[in-house]
């Protein structure tokens, strides 16, 4: 593992990046989370106080390690995004809603007949009725599921 051969420590974390006017600069946060539990959110946020500004390091895997100086350094060995789907719309992420519009993949997520995505918590924003194909293969519609949810509860997307 070149994690480990390197010296870094390598964990299930988001690492992001705040400013506020009064902090003197930018002051890094790393928080470990355990899968589905808003990482992602977290690392996506975007703040509404004046002046303040928030940095998306990583949503899902740092590597850290002291320097020569005994700081402790953070990177993000991944090259994108990665969040659990379901629950994931323009108003609890608008971030992440625009992150994978292009060049992603989405795993055990639905399908419309059009070949877009849907998952649990795209009610208010796929019309109601609109045929989809279930992550298992199922024909359902919008509103209308009989048989399960549409998306498996640790559907992903990765941008």
């Amino acid at each position: 593992c070149i994690a480990r051969d390197e010296g870094w420590m390598a964990e299930h974390m988001l690492i992001s990046g705040i400013t506020t006017p009064s902090s003197g600069g930018e002051k890094f946060i790393a928080a470990a989370f355990p899968s589905a539990c808003g990482k992602t959110n977290l690392a996506m946020t975007t703040p509404t106080l004046p002046g303040c500004k928030v940095q998306c390091v990583g949503d899902d895997i740092a590597w850290m390690r002291f320097n020569d100086k005994g700081e402790l350094r953070g990177i993000n060995p991944e090259g994108g995004f990665f969040g659990v789907a379901p629950g994931t719309n323009n108003h609890t992420n608008p971030n992440a809603m625009a992150s994978f519009q292009k060049n992603s993949i989405f795993t055990n997520v639905a399908e419309t007949l059009d070949g877009d995505y849907y998952w649990e918590g795209l009610e208010n924003e796929v019309p109601a009725g609109t045929a989809i194909k279930t992550w298992l293969g199922d024909n359902a519609a919008v509103g209308h599921l009989t048989g399960g949810p549409a998306s498996h509860p640790n559907a992903r997307f990765t941008c």
